[in-house]
């Protein structure tokens, strides 16, 4: 430490610069804990699927749906209820005949209990049932759509994030080999003070462009924070949980063009959806179309009635009995409101068609322009990682000569910020192709992993 503060004086320097410059450069050498566990992405997706809390709530839903598909809310079955009541009272009478008799009673108590149990069944109703039960089955359908849907853009969220934490460290050692290069540059200046063939200039300039190194590495470190955070987040854990990922980013050999397109169309949950939706207002259009023709019914009940009076004609009475029948309805005329509806429903049906050809179209436009994009994005990167070749071979002959004394410190360093560029230029191509990978897997249907 003494050697430091002799060198930092004569630098000119701060101090305590120059040591905040130390402590958070060796901040960032240990900022990840030894008991963080390694999550792969295939682990990440997996733990979101079993605890995101959008898709359980979609999950909570389709059981709702799951629930309501049953041939009793499609009114397949009959209506039976029992009921029953007791009516009782005190009232005082007086009675007189025309033979002049009188019948008169105070406080005469009376009481009745009527009981019985009822069904009605509706036996044809213009096929409004079926198109009811489909339309549950239907509806369901739509639920697990809209729960893969939720799925699929989940799997999506996690990967891209995933792959941008990848990135980030990638930047970050990046960063970390240029502050080891900038302090082994400070060292160079620093001897060549020391034996008077360097320059105070040339050590202040070293140490500037080792600390905006720093700085930038404080930055990195503070985005993969943020994006740890978002991802324990999504994958519903507690935020402070840490972990290490993959140090590279792997591309996948996706399938041709007219392989991806074919997988789109068949198996896109958006156009599934819409094409599910279609199907609802067709079946909606058969359910008003049903209520033309006449509805028939059945209904029975057994009813029991027992009365009992201290005045009156009759004491105690007791009936109970079996009644059933059929019953018919026929509509005739209803205000044109079914004529109405039906052409709604098929203005509706075409607005889904219109909407279905949209869907298509836009579907196909980002296929096409994300596959274009994306394969120029595979020559570029075959293009940058000759560049950073070159970059390399460039950099260790400018270090050669720096440390022989033949390059000055702004070169050297022109020839370092070359190499972190084609770095930094590849790791973010090869970052985005894979996030076109993902666009497109997500596209064709493809992204759940396992079909799920």
């Amino acid at each position: 430490m003494e050697l430091l503060n002799r060198l930092v004086c004569k630098s000119g320097i701060p101090i305590f610069l120059w040591k905040s410059s130390i402590f958070f450069y060796l901040t960032l050498s240990v900022s990840m804990p030894a008991k963080a566990q390694f999550l792969s992405a295939e682990q990440a997706v997996a733990i979101a699927l079993e605890n995101n809390y959008q898709i359980r709530l979609s999950m909570l839903n389709e059981r709702i749906l799951e629930n309501n598909r049953n041939l009793g809310v499609a009114e397949f079955f009959p209506d039976i209820s029992a009921d029953a009541a007791t009516n009782n009272s005190i009232t005082n009478t007086r009675q007189e005949y025309l033979s002049g008799q009188i019948n008169e009673k105070n406080n005469a108590k009376s009481s009745s209990l009527n009981a019985g149990i009822g069904l009605d069944w509706t036996l044809f109703d213009g096929f409004r049932m079926f198109a009811g039960y489909d339309i549950l089955k239907q509806q369901l359908e739509s639920g697990q759509l809209q729960t893969r849907l939720e799925v699929e853009n989940t799997v999506a969220e996690v990967l891209s994030l995933y792959y941008n934490i990848v990135e980030l460290r990638q930047k970050t050692s990046m960063l970390e080999e240029s502050v080891a290069l900038g302090r082994s540059r400070v060292d160079i200046a620093e001897n060549k003070l020391t034996i008077g063939a360097g320059s105070r200039l040339e050590l202040l300039q070293a140490r500037v462009d080792m600390n905006a190194d720093i700085s930038e590495l404080v930055n990195l470190n503070d985005l993969i924070t943020e994006s740890t955070i978002s991802m324990n987040l999504l994958l519903a854990r507690d935020a402070n949980t840490m972990f290490t990922v993959e140090d590279t980013v792997v591309l996948s050999k996706l399938p041709e063009y007219s392989v991806l397109k074919q997988r789109m169309e068949q198996t896109n949950t958006n156009l599934l959806l819409n094409s599910n939706d279609l199907e609802l207002l067709e079946m909606n259009l058969r359910l008003i179309k049903g209520k033309r023709y006449p509805e028939i019914g059945f209904n029975m009940a057994y009813n029991y009635n027992t009365q009992e009076s201290e005045s009156g004609f009759v004491k105690t009475g007791r009936s109970d009995g079996l009644n059933y029948g059929l019953t018919a309805r026929l509509p005739i005329f209803e205000g044109l409101v079914q004529s109405r509806e039906r052409k709604n429903v098929r203005i509706s049906i075409e607005s889904a068609q219109l909407k279905r050809d949209n869907i298509i179209a836009q579907l196909n436009a980002e296929l096409l322009s994300t596959f274009s994009v994306y394969n120029n994005k595979l020559s570029t990167i075959e293009l940058e990682r000759e560049n950073l070749q070159t970059a390399y071979t460039n950099f260790d002959i400018a270090n050669e000569r720096y440390r022989l004394g033949e390059l000055s410190g702004i070169e050297i360093r022109e020839a370092q910020q070359n190499l972190l560029f084609a770095q930094d230029r590849l790791i973010s191509l090869i970052y985005q192709a894979r996030m076109l990978e993902i666009k497109l897997l997500q596209l064709s249907g493809d992204i759940i992993p396992g079909g799920q």
